[in-house]
């Protein structure tokens, strides 16, 4: 009996062996390759892309804020910024790449995701000489419309909705909601202007005055980029900018949109553009479908009104503020 678990025991360390041995090999292997063959192989390794000509999907869908819901049961995983700026520099990189197709099904977010998006898409076209062509699914609005100006031509479905063009931000005065509660709040603060709207501050008119000078600011930027995007008089933006959405049909008619199609039918079409024996690539999500599932369960079961309460005043007691172009 001990002379069979010995003959185990050493038949087992040296598959540990073996197998240490192997994936360290595999790995020095690895590194070797992508020294050798450079930034582009070391992205299509890591992104799977296809050996041909290929079309790279960047999706943008859902809120654009910060990042992801990064909680292992996220629903739907929803739009990580970071994760495309990283996509879509690894595009950059690979040489067999030859266009970018930009679905949007988003109504927006903050305005620094839409901007930051837009420069990056913008930096992928100067850089490589490819085209960007944008589809709006459901509604592409503010933020995510502020985005898709980089695309050099935007179809819709005839059921988007879109546009929603402007800026704003939202700055909460909870004193009397702290004065029921019984809540006192005691800042040191610099200056009067500070931390105003993160808790139990009043809301001064000069604070008001102050965030509207750049909330302005940004709004100008968004008729710039328009203009810019669309080929447009920023004299015939203005009376549609105004924060309004638009069906497909009139954004046609407005010139915001190039075209109405179907998501495959345009698909084609982008293809056509690109010649014979170009494929599609889109960025796999990590998520396998059972934890999406779980997910969706998790953030469908009610919370209390304490606790939805409690949560809302944790989230707006810091003083955090952002401007937000966003349609819901």
């Amino acid at each position: 009996m001990k002379k069979k678990q010995v003959i185990a025991g050493v038949i087992a360390a040296v598959l540990f062996v073996f197998i240490g041995v192997s994936s360290v090999g595999m790995n020095i292997l690895d590194k070797v390759v992508m020294k050798m063959t450079g930034a582009d192989m070391e992205s299509s390794y890591m992104y799977g892309f296809p050996m041909e000509d290929f079309v790279g999907i960047v999706k943008v869908d859902g809120d654009m804020m910060d990042s992801a819901d990064t909680s292992y049961f996220a629903a739907g995983g929803g739009y990580d910024h970071q994760a495309t700026i990283d996509y879509i520099e690894a595009l950059s990189e690979a040489e067999n790449n030859v266009a970018i197709l930009l679905y949007v099904n988003s109504g927006g977010g903050y305005t620094y995701i839409g901007d930051d998006l837009y420069l990056e898409l913008m930096e992928y076209k100067e850089e490589t000489g490819r085209p960007i062509y944008a589809y709006f699914d459901s509604i592409a609005a503010s933020a995510a419309y502020y985005a898709a100006m980089s695309a050099d031509e935007i179809y819709a479905n005839r059921m988007t909705t879109t546009g929603s063009i402007g800026v704003y931000m939202t700055v909460y005065d909870m004193t009397e909601l702290y004065d029921k509660l019984g809540i006192k709040e005691y800042m040191i603060k610099s200056g009067d202007n500070k931390g105003i709207g993160g808790g139990g501050q009043e809301v001064t008119e000069e604070f008001i005055a102050i965030e509207q000078s750049q909330v302005d600011e940004m709004y100008e930027l968004f008729i710039e980029i328009i203009a810019k995007g669309r080929n447009m008089d920023p004299a015939d933006i203005y009376p549609i900018a105004d924060g309004r959405t638009f069906t497909a049909n009139q954004a046609l008619e407005l010139d915001l949109i190039d075209g109405i199609a179907r998501y495959e039918d345009y698909k084609e079409q982008v293809l056509g553009y690109m010649g014979d024996d170009v494929v599609y690539h889109e960025q796999s999500s990590d998520m396998d479908p059972f934890t999406a599932m779980f997910g969706s369960i998790l953030n469908a079961i009610p919370k209390s009104d304490n606790q939805a309460m409690l949560e809302f005043i944790e989230s707006h007691q810091n003083g955090g503020m952002y401007y937000e172009s966003s349609c819901y």
